[in-house]
């Protein structure tokens, strides 16, 4: 099988292995094995000493899928509940949206609205953002958005399929 000449080759090369990898286990230097740590006899002041971040309000987030437009000259809501317990008294001071579809037909509207479609804002022109506008109303009402495309009631071709809407409530 193996000669003693290769029996003999094999155990040098073992002997070297276990060698080389013993002294380089050895050579790390003690600072990595041992830190040293200083400690400061310098005390901070009282006065640059910050009391606790108090933080007041909080955030809700809500989404659902736009409904499928069909037809121009209607209007169809998508209802964002409030997610979470909003404290009583909480107000809005500001308000991310986002809304799509699998394609905008011309003349579409789009409005994010507060509690009814009575208090809306146009969001058309743009797909995401940030309103102020409901900032100091009720925190703890739901958002609508509805979407229409102007027209007499004509069917539309082909229809317009929702994706993801979303309003992140932001309050104190």
């Amino acid at each position: 099988m193996f000669s003693k000449k290769h029996i003999y080759s094999l155990c040098l090369v073992s002997a070297s292995v276990l060698w080389t990898s013993a002294s380089a286990a050895t050579t790390q230097p003690d600072d990595l094995l041992y830190p040293a740590i200083s400690v400061s006899t310098e005390e901070i002041s009282p006065n640059n000493v910050e009391g606790p971040i108090t933080i007041n309000g909080g955030a809700w987030a809500s989404s659902g899928y736009g409904p499928t437009l069909r037809n121009t000259g209607l209007y169809y809501t998508l209802d964002l509940p409030v997610v979470g317990s909003v404290p009583f008294g909480s107000k809005i001071t500001s308000v991310n949206y986002s809304w799509s579809y699998s394609y905008v037909p011309p003349g579409m509207l789009v409005y994010l609205c507060l509690n009814s479609t009575n208090n809306c804002v146009n969001v058309s022109a743009s797909k995401s953002g940030r309103l102020t506008n409901f900032n100091d109303q009720a925190a703890n009402k739901k958002f609508i958005f509805a979407f229409g495309v102007r027209g007499n009631g004509s069917v539309l071709s082909p229809a317009a399929y929702g994706q993801r809407s979303q309003v992140i409530v932001n309050y104190n």
